[in-house]
């Protein structure tokens, strides 16, 4: 027993040499757990819940109501009666998880074929719609929609009328619109599958619910930035926090793209069609570069979580990970979901669990990791992690079973002072 303290105290002293010639400890992401395949996948949301040809999702914004989930249906069979719809997952994750379905009786024209959704955070969420026409006449006058999150408000105010349902505006530029991200209030970029471009739109002051001024609004046309769609397959959009970046799957050319959002300048006016704006002008000089172009087929799914990009390959079912923190960016591995032809739309959860939605089968995924080596279950590797392991070793502390399984890195079902210096390795490396 004296020799085991011995050995265990001087393997204790030699940890705690290592730590200090480190000058300083970076905690670890949890998108890097799902790369070793240690992730759980549990089906969330089928077509009982009103999942009807999902395409895409997003969290609320508000911190109150970050646990609120919003899946978008596609759910377009013809004419003005048949639009999508939406299936809000309160408490998403969570046991107390429950579901409701809403579809504003005026969807046939508003979420016409809806394939994409961003929330921002003043309440307000956005949709494009992949179509020609959302008036089905041939023409094309159709765009962007801006809705309030209000469920007082959303698919309940004016549903008979006399106002055109409970949308709060709708600029009709952009046919087949694939793809759309926040850039808070009411400003929205959309991905152009019409005019093959990235599209930056300002609803500026909403009109009342189910009006239709849209003279206020404004456009801006990126045209240099050339996208190209996959027919039936979304292309999402979402801004980095960190470097202000603005990422896009450019599904059509099999890459991944960034734009910086306050570069370029007006080269013209452009002539709206079939309704008055306050401006429409054609932008150059944007500056942009290609991310990704190598093991990509069907790029469609797009998140960003703390300097990690997914994005989901709609072909095989692959979540492809990406550091982008680096310079050029690098790709980390790939989650295999299994799931082929299947995959559009993901997002990252605020407690970094995986979520995407299963378009012709109607479903809703969750998948979930546990990290291994971080012991207090934070959801990040620390000095914290090593402390508490290492003392664990020593006898000095007592943890869960939970944590004792956190703890066993190399599962070997013995947490042991090797396993210490595995969370070491994990944090420098």
């Amino acid at each position: 027993m004296k020799k085991s303290h011995y050995q265990r105290s001087f393997l204790f002293l030699r940890t705690l040499t290592i730590l200090l010639f480190i000058p300083s400890l970076q905690s670890q992401n949890i998108i890097d757990a799902y790369l070793i395949g240690n992730f759980t996948t549990t089906l969330m949301g089928t077509s009982a819940d009103g999942l009807i040809l999902p395409r895409d999702l997003d969290f609320h914004k508000d911190e109150v109501r970050q646990n609120e989930l919003w899946v978008i249906n596609e759910n377009n069979i013809g004419g003005r009666t048949h639009g999508g719809s939406t299936v809000t997952y309160y408490d998403a994750g969570q046991e107390t998880q429950w579901a409701e379905y809403r579809k504003d009786s005026y969807s046939g024209h508003f979420m016409h074929t809806a394939s994409a959704i961003a929330m921002s955070e003043n309440g307000t969420f956005g949709n494009p719609l992949d179509c020609q026409d959302a008036n089905n006449s041939g023409g094309y006058f159709t765009g962007p929609v801006l809705w309030d999150s209000d469920t007082s408000v959303y698919a309940r105010a004016n549903q008979n009328g006399p106002l055109l349902g409970s949308h709060l505006d709708m600029i009709h530029q952009t046919p087949y619109g694939e793809g759309i991200a926040s850039a808070g209030e009411n400003v929205y970029w959309v991905f152009d599958g019409f005019h093959n471009a990235i599209v930056k739109y300002d609803f500026v002051q909403p009109h009342n619910v189910g009006g239709d001024n849209h003279s206020d609004g404004k456009v801006w046309r990126h045209s240099e930035v050339v996208v190209q769609r996959s027919p039936g397959l979304s292309s999402h959009m979402e801004f980095d926090p960190a470097s202000g970046w603005l990422y896009m799957a450019d599904t059509g050319n099999e890459r991944i793209l960034r734009l910086d959002p306050n570069s370029g300048q007006i080269a013209g006016s452009l002539n709206p069609y079939g309704e008055t704006l306050a401006g429409y002008w054609n932008m150059s000089g944007t500056v942009w570069n290609v991310v990704a172009d190598t093991g990509l087929i069907k790029p469609t799914g797009l998140d960003i979580y703390e300097g990690r990009l997914l994005v989901s390959d709609y072909s095989n079912g692959d979540i492809i990970v990406y550091d982008i923190t680096q310079d050029p960016v690098v790709e980390l591995g790939r989650i295999e979901t299994g799931i082929s032809n299947q995959v559009m739309g993901l997002k990252v959860g605020p407690d970094g669990a995986i979520w995407f939605v299963c378009h012709n089968d109607n479903e809703l995924y969750q998948l979930t990791t546990l990290l291994m080596g971080d012991v207090n279950g934070d959801g990040y590797f620390t000095i914290y992690d090593i402390i508490i392991c290492a003392r664990y070793v020593l006898g000095l502390w007592e943890l869960d079973e939970a944590a004792v399984y956190r703890s066993d890195v190399n599962f070997d079902g013995i947490v042991d002072v090797l396993d210490v210096l595995l969370i070491v390795d994990i944090i420098i490396n």
